[in-house]
C-alpha cells in the first residue's frame, strides 16, 4: 500500500502521518488524561514500591501542602532542600514529577537524573519506571523509554498513559501491529484520549485496513468535531478507499477551520482539479501559493503540471504567472542555481505551454537553451523530438529520440515515440523494433495491443 495521498495520479503527500511516522505526540502533555495519570502516582504504593519513613512523610506532606497551595516553587524547595533527598527514592521520584510538570527543558533533564536515581535505589519502583518513560519520550529518546514502560507493565501499571506510550514508542519502530494492540489496551481505561484513538486509526492505515480507521476516525470525530487532526487522517483513509470527494469533503471543512496549512491545501486543490471542481481548485491554489509559511516551488510547479497535464492551457498560465511574480519562486528555478530536476520540469511545462499558444519557436527555444546545460535530460529530448516532428522535421526528431533512448529514465517512452513516428512514415517493421524495445522495458497491456495492431496491419509476424 502506498502512502496516503500518494495513490492519486499526481503527488498528493500525506497530510498528516504518511504511514511511517506516528503521530505527534506533543498534544497528549496537555490533555487532562495526562495530568491525572501522572499526578495520580504521587501516592506510593507500598506493595511494589518504597515504604515511607516518617522523616520522610513530612517533607512529602510539606511539599503537597504546597502544591495544594499552588506553590509549585515552594513544593520543589521544600524536596531539594532536605538532607533526606539523597537517600529517599520516594522523595526522588515527587521531586522528578514535580519537576517535569513544569514543562521547562532543563527539569526535564532534571527529572530524568531523579528518576534514573530513585531506580537505582529500588529497582522495581514502577511509577517511576513509568514516569522515567514519560520524561524520556518527552527528550525524544523513545528507544530508551520503551523499556522503562514494559517494565512498568510487567510490575502491575494499568494505566491509559503507560500502555498509550508504548505503543507510540512501537509505532516509532515501525512495528504496527503491537502499536495497535497496545493502543487498544491504553483506550481501555482512556477510552476518550485522542491521542491513543488517533494513533489506533494510524496503525490500522500502517496495517492496510483504511475503512476500520476511517470508523475509528469517525466515532473521534461525532465526539469532538474540532478535532482538526481527525478530519485530516480520515482524509488519508478516505484516499486509500479511492474515495477522493470524501477526502476533499473532509479537506474543505478542515480549510474552514483554518487548519490546513498550504500544503494540504494545495492537495485540496489537486482533488478539485481530478473532479472537475476546476474554478474551485484555481481559489485554493491562489490561497495556497500566497501564503506563509510558503508553499514550495515544487508543489506550485505541479500545480502547473497539473492543468498543463489535463491542457488547460489558461489556468496553467495564470499559476505560470504567479511563479513569475515571486521572487523566491525564480530563484528556484533559475537554471544556473536551482535544483535540477525541478528547473527541466518547469522548462517543458513552459515549452508545452508554447507549443498549445501557437509560439512553437519559442517553445523549441526554451528546451534548446535546456538541453544545452543538461544535455542527458533525456525528459527534455523528448520534448524537442515532438516539437521538430510538429515542424516536419522527422529525421531531427529522430535523431533526438535515439539519443532520448540511450538514457535509463527516458528509453521506454523514446522507443515507444520512436515508432509511432516510424508507424506514421509506414516504416512499420522499423516500427516494430523500437515498440517491442518499450514493450519490453515498460510492458503495459495498451501497447501491447497496439503493437498486435501494427503487426496485424503490416502482415509482418
Amino acid at each position: 500500500m502506498r502512502a496516503a495521498l500518494l495513490q492519486l495520479s499526481l503527488l498528493l503527500p500525506s497530510l498528516l502521518v504518511g504511514g511511517a511516522e506516528p503521530l505527534p505526540i506533543d498534544p497528549l502533555w496537555k490533555s487532562e488524561s495526562f495530568r491525572k495519570s501522572v499526578t495520580a502516582s504521587y501516592g506510593i504504593d507500598s506493595r511494589i514500591e518504597p515504604r515511607i519513613t516518617e522523616d520522610e512523610a513530612f517533607y512529602l506532606d510539606q511539599s503537597a501542602e504546597a502544591m495544594a497551595g499552588e506553590d509549585r516553587a515552594k513544593a520543589i524547595e521544600v524536596l531539594r532542600r532536605s538532607s533526606l533527598l539523597e537517600d529517599s527514592p520516594a522523595m526522588r521520584f515527587t521531586l522528578a514529577t514535580l519537576l517535569f510538570e513544569t514543562g521547562e527543558p532543563a527539569d526535564a533533564e532534571e527529572s530524568m537524573k531523579q528518576f534514573e536515581s530513585a531506580l537505582e535505589s529500588f529497582p522495581n519502583f514502577r511509577d517511576a519506571h513509568r514516569n522515567l518513560g514519560v520524561v524520556l519520550i518527552r527528550l525524544g529518546r523513545e528507544e530508551e523509554a520503551r523499556g522503562h514502560l514494559v517494565r512498568a507493565l510487567s510490575l502491575g501499571s494499568q494505566d491509559g498513559l503507560t500502555a498509550g506510550l508504548l505503543a507510540y514508542c512501537h509505532a516509532r519502530d515501525g512495528h504496527h501491529q503491537a502499536a495497535l494492540d497496545a493502543y487498544r489496551l491504553a483506550l481501555i481505561t482512556q477510552p476518550d484520549e485522542s491521542q491513543w484513538l488517533l494513533g489506533e486509526a494510524q496503525a490500522l492505515m500502517a496495517l492496510e485496513r483504511p475503512r476500520e480507521a476511517a470508523s475509528v476516525l469517525q466515532s473521534l470525530i461525532a465526539a469532538s468535531p474540532d478535532n482538526s487532526p481527525a478530519w485530516l487522517f480520515q482524509a488519508d483513509a478516505w484516499i486509500d478507499q479511492g474515495e477522493e470527494l470524501r477526502a476533499a469533503a473532509n479537506l474543505e471543512i478542515a480549510y474552514r477551520k483554518g487548519a490546513l496549512e498550504a500544503d494540504a491545501i494545495a492537495s485540496l486543490g489537486h482533488l478539485y482539479v481530478q473532479h472537475g471542481l476546476a474554478d474551485l481548485a484555481m481559489e485554493r491554489y491562489e490561497i495556497a501559493v500566497h501564503r506563509e509559511p510558503r508553499l514550495s516551488t515544487s508543489r506550485v510547479v505541479e500545480i502547473v503540471e497539473q492543468f498543463v497535464a489535463s491542457s488547460d492551457w489558461g489556468r496553467a498560465k495564470t499559476v505560470k504567472g504567479w511563479i513569475e511574480a515571486s521572487p523566491f519562486h525564480r530563484e528556484a528555478l533559475s537554471p544556473e542555481s536551482g535544483d535540477r530536476e525541478l528547473v527541466s520540469r518547469y522548462t517543458r511545462a513552459r515549452a508545452v505551454l508554447e507549443l498549445e499558444s501557437g509560439d512553437t519557436a519559442a517553445g523549441a527555444k526554451l528546451v534548446e537553451d535546456w538541453i544545452r546545460r543538461e544535455p542527458l535530460d533525456g525528459l527534455a529530448l523528448l520534448l524537442l523530438a515532438r516539437f521538430r516532428e510538429e515542424a516536419g522535421q522527422t529525421i531531427e526528431a529522430a535523431m533526438l529520440l535515439e539519443q532520448a533512448a540511450r538514457i535509463p529514465k527516458s528509453a521506454a517512452p523514446a522507443h515507444l515515440a520512436h515508432g509511432r513516428l516510424l508507424v506514421a512514415a509506414g516504416d512499420y517493421q522499423s516500427a516494430l523494433e523500437h515498440l517491442e524495445k518499450s514493450q519490453e522495458l515498460n510492458p503495459t497491456e495498451s501497447l501491447a495491443r497496439y503493437v498486435t495492431a501494427i503487426r496485424d496491419l503490416s502482415g509482418l509476424k
